[in-house]
């Protein structure tokens, strides 16, 4: 076809005209083409915990402006302030640029002969191939959504277990305090028996050495605060007030668990199966796609052309995206049994937890106590020698360690269940 002057101007003004009658929209479609994937979370996380943990009352929520944070409020800080996030608005945005170059209608080939004539050749797509690659495209968008909701989830998760560990490190450093306050006494109470001569010098000697280990103690349990503080304040992006507070929530009563609520909402909304539902949709369309490449295409110019794929079908971009779904339904299998996997041995932790917090509430923890006070006064009276109230005193101190190791992983436990359940994948 050869166009010469004013007689171009005519030509690219039909072309495009043609183009608006056979192509589609350049503009993104505003359904979502993943509509076999509901919205997260048809539950909100204090909808479910209500459901499966039978919680015993809890005090009140300490109001906002308190300088002690409680769990939720720090929670809330995470979410606002995690730097992660901004990577998925910059993933939305690539999806968003997908789309765009997915709706992109093919350029003209614009040919010039030895005679100076101007060829010019528009392919033209048919509607249904554009559609299909629009389609593929805005799935993208979809999958970034719940990945955002995976990591919000894992955010939640995480954050409690900072939020308990600086607990559990607060807690440590008060005993640890408490055992140096009583191996001073114990020291001075030895003291005094030497001085009298009713004990040999090598008991103050011992008396030093666990005094000295006792406050060896006290600052390791501090430094270990002061790192458990700086982790839960990085999760916050660094915007927790200089200082904070936390709600002691480390030795609140266990809640019964309804396992079989837990599982249905789990595999009905966990957001890695939400997410793996999303991709699954994509590689559907994918597979369209991939079918509606090898379709003819118009070539408009003169004389008009018809692009026929007489011997490429896209038969190798098919069975690769049939192969692509086929994956992704593997590892939407794979996650479900994964998800009633660690339910079921989260579940077998929490209760072993439980039931050796109930062992130290049968008397373990007023046993040991009462032990070192008798073997205290007994040596006081020169009854019994140092090595016994040592022993006493090291018993004591081992149970009140392993009491606060005991509230420290049932929470952690409890958070364990709530990851598999996949609380908190919410938007605010």
């Amino acid at each position: 076809m050869q166009i010469f002057g004013g007689d171009l101007l005519k030509y690219l003004n039909a072309s495009i005209a043609l183009l608006l009658l056979v192509g589609c929209a350049t503009t993104p479609s505003k359904r979502d083409p993943v509509d076999n994937v509901p919205a997260l979370s048809a539950l909100k996380s204090a909808e479910v915990i209500e459901r499966i943990f039978s919680d015993p009352a809890r005090p009140a929520a300490i109001q906002s402006d308190a300088a002690v944070l409680t769990l939720a409020q720090v929670q809330s800080v995470a979410r606002k302030k995690n730097p992660t996030f901004a990577e998925f608005e910059a993933s939305r945005q690539a999806a968003k640029a997908e789309v765009l170059q997915a709706l992109a209608y093919p350029n003209p080939d614009i040919e010039i002969g030895l005679d100076s004539a101007l060829g010019l050749f528009q392919p033209i797509e048919f509607p249904g191939k554009r559609k299909s690659r629009r389609n593929a495209a805005e799935a993208s968008g979809p999958i970034v959504e719940r990945e955002e909701d995976v990591f919000r989830a894992t955010l939640a998760s995480d954050v409690a277990r900072a939020y308990h560990t600086v607990l559990y490190h607060e807690h440590a450093v008060e005993l640890a305090k408490e055992s140096l306050r009583t191996e001073q006494e114990i020291a001075q109470i030895v003291g005094h028996r030497v001085d009298a001569g009713e004990a040999p010098e090598i008991d103050r000697i011992k008396a030093q050495v666990e005094l000295l280990k006792a406050s060896r103690t006290v600052q390791v349990q501090e430094r270990q605060q002061l790192s458990a503080r700086a982790v839960l304040d990085a999760l916050c992006g660094r915007s927790l007030p200089p200082g904070f507070g936390l709600e002691d929530t480390l030795d609140l009563p266990l809640a019964d668990v309804n396992m079989d609520a837990a599982k249905e909402i789990a595999l009905s909304q966990h957001p890695v199966l939400r997410r793996l539902e999303a991709v699954l949709r994509q590689k559907e369309l994918s597979i369209q796609r991939e079918q509606k490449a090898s379709s003819p295409s118009l070539r408009l110019g003169i004389p008009l052309g018809l692009e026929v794929p007489l011997w490429n079908r896209n038969k190798g971009g098919i069975e690769t995206a049939k192969a692509a779904l086929q994956k992704t339904q593997a590892e939407l299998e794979r996650a479900r049994q994964e998800i009633l996997r660690d339910l079921d041995t989260n579940m077998q932790t929490y209760e072993s937890v439980r039931e050796q917090i109930e062992a130290f509430h049968g008397g373990l923890r007023a046993a040991a106590t009462e032990s070192l006070r008798i073997e205290t006064f007994l040596y006081q009276e020169g009854e019994v020698d140092f090595l016994r109230l040592l022993d006493a005193r090291r018993t004591t101190r081992q149970t009140e360690a392993e009491y606060l190791q005991a509230l420290y992983d049932a929470r952690i436990a409890r958070i364990e269940l709530e990851r598999a359940i996949g609380l908190g994948g919410e938007k605010e």
